[in-house]
């Protein structure tokens, strides 16, 4: 049994234009560009009603059972050729116990393939994206070591997931699969291991619970919840975020979590021109505010104090990462929800739907403090300027598309600068070919073994700093939550990303390989003889206004 993943991650020669990116839906209307989003609720590449019927559970296939002596010899092995499989969601896997377990947590050795991959919804992921699921599930296949030639032993904790795997592998050619129920084991919590940082995100039985006791449908919380707020219920702030109104997001056609009031992403990234010289078409950037903008302004307006609790549900991730940080900054105890809302789908609990279910904030006063609790939870430009210039230690790390790294697109119909900044490390966040890298077809996080082979594969040091960045940096929050709940606290996002660097006159390569930069005054790019080299790839030229 190997612990060491199989290095078979895909990180090179992508001829396809990148998908993941960066940037909100809001962003972008062009088609072709890396950021350009189908709306939240928009139709699955495998269906119209968004669950793939290929890939449906395959509980009726006949299973042999495996002996806890044979489990335990698969714990303790390091035979590439024999493969134990954790079939439950991620959220077991990473800590959480669930399902009436008295431990949370995975058994030693063990991967993570869950059965709720099979047949949960699918939108195509954060950036919806034409890859199938299948392809999701040959990746982990693959990356897993769960070849024809292994022998598989797949493991759950109530008897049901284990066996849908288990048939799923029978279905691809995996002959030598057998079950086992590891009940008594986890209860006993012997060799037992979990991420320290697993509460990073709640399960969504939890969320449910405290949503119940917060509209009034049940009147206690249970001891899981309580655990994690207390008995004050006040403190407690649900949010539902995405980018767009109530009314232009999901929060009203597919759904909200019960009482969960709506940001909207723009209010802490609003729309801005930051460099006025430049052509309107591509003037306009959607950075962060400030911490203290933030603090001041955003977080009074939706009721959230120093003391607030802040649960972040919402139909897709890279929105709860991107305000997680900003509230992590601030030293509000904030967690997102497992799975987007498609763990809560998944589960059976009911969204609330229509205009009528909005629910409006309290605002208060004041935040509460003027402290930035946690001012490194983001990477800001002047430490990646320092980074880059050798004068501290770590690594800037480029998660866009690969024409975007070779300086063939910029990637953003509202950005007219291609290029990549020198001395930055390309590691794609994903491509329509094989999905995106750091998550799982469920809005969950990939283990920390499959992130580390995939920076590595790439030349990215997970022990070291690495400043993940990308447009405007959106991708890049989620790769740094996601690795941050998996204990890999090394990699953060850079808070702004390529379009402000780019911008504001910062040296970039274009894509003949020179060194240039933007000249706002010329509206031009300029190597560094001081000769115009704008040629409609490094800079949009006015057709492509048009």
């Amino acid at each position: 049994m190997k612990k060491k993943l199989v290095a078979s991650l895909l990180c090179v020669a992508m001829a396809t234009s990148m998908m993941m990116g960066c940037s909100s839906p809001s962003k972008s209307n062009d088609t072709k560009t890396e950021d350009s989003s189908k709306a939240e609720d928009s139709e699955t590449p495998d269906d119209s009603d968004g669950y793939n019927k290929s890939a449906m559970p395959a509980g009726d296939i006949e299973v042999e059972e495996a002996s806890a002596e044979k489990v335990q010899e698969f714990m303790n092995d390091s035979d590439e050729k024999t493969v134990l499989v954790d079939a439950r969601p991620q959220e077991s896997y990473s800590g959480w116990a669930l399902e009436g377990a008295k431990n949370g947590g995975h058994l030693k050795n063990s991967v993570l393939f869950s059965s709720r991959w099979l047949d949960c919804y699918y939108d195509g992921g954060d950036y919806g994206s034409t890859t199938p699921r299948t392809v999701y599930l040959e990746r982990e296949m693959k990356d897993q070591g769960i070849t024809k030639e292994a022998e598989v032993i797949v493991y759950d904790y109530s008897g049901k997931q284990a066996k849908n795997v288990a048939g799923y592998f029978k279905e691809q050619g995996v002959k030598n699969v057998t079950i086992f129920q590891a009940k008594d084991m986890i209860d006993a919590g012997k060799e037992l291991e979990s991420y320290k940082n697993y509460d990073r995100f709640l399960p969504t039985e939890i969320v449910k619970n405290i949503s119940d006791v917060k509209t009034g449908k049940a009147a206690e919380l249970s001891k899981e919840a309580k655990a994690i707020i207390g008995d004050n219920m006040d403190k407690v702030v649900l949010v539902d975020v995405a980018w767009g109104s109530a009314k232009l997001s999901a929060y009203f056609s597919r759904g909200h979590v019960p009482g969960a009031i709506h940001v909207n992403s723009d209010c802490y990234e609003r729309p801005r021109v930051y460099v006025p010289e430049k052509r309107a078409d591509y003037a306009k950037e959607w950075r962060l505010i400030s911490l203290e903008e933030f603090r001041d302004t955003l977080c009074p307006q939706y009721g959230i104090t120093k003391d607030s609790i802040v649960i972040l549900t919402g139909p897709t991730g890279a929105p709860q990462a991107r305000m997680g940080f900003m509230l992590r900054s601030l030293g509000v105890k904030t967690y997102a929800m497992t799975g987007a809302l498609t763990a809560w789908e998944y589960n059976g609990y009911e969204l609330d739907t229509g205009e009528s279910t909005l629910v409006t904030p309290t605002a208060v006063k004041s935040f509460g403090t003027k402290k930035i609790s946690n001012p490194n939870e983001i990477v800001w430009t002047d430490d990646v300027k320092k980074i880059l210039n050798g004068e501290m230690e770590g690594q800037v790390v480029d998660n866009r598309g690969k024409d975007n790294w070779d300086g063939e697109s910029s990637g953003y119909s509202y950005h007219d600068l291609a290029g990549r900044i020198d001395g930055t490390i390309w590691c794609t966040e994903g491509d329509e070919e094989t999905g995106e890298y750091f998550m799982n077809v469920d809005y969950t996080a990939r283990t920390k073994e499959e992130c580390v082979n995939y920076m590595e594969s790439n030349g990215v040091d997970a022990n070291k700093l690495a400043a993940f960045f990308c447009g405007d940096s959106w991708g890049a929050a989620t790769i740094a939550y996601w690795c941050q709940a998996v204990d890999l606290n090394n990699i953060k996002e850079w808070g702004t990303g390529w379009i402000p660097w780019s911008n504001e006159g910062n040296e970039f390569i274009d894509h003949n390989g020179k060194k240039v930069h933007y000249d706002k005054y010329r509206d031009a790019v300029i190597d560094e003889n001081g000769k115009d080299v704008s040629d409609g790839v490094n800079i949009l030229g006015d057709e492509e206004q048009k």
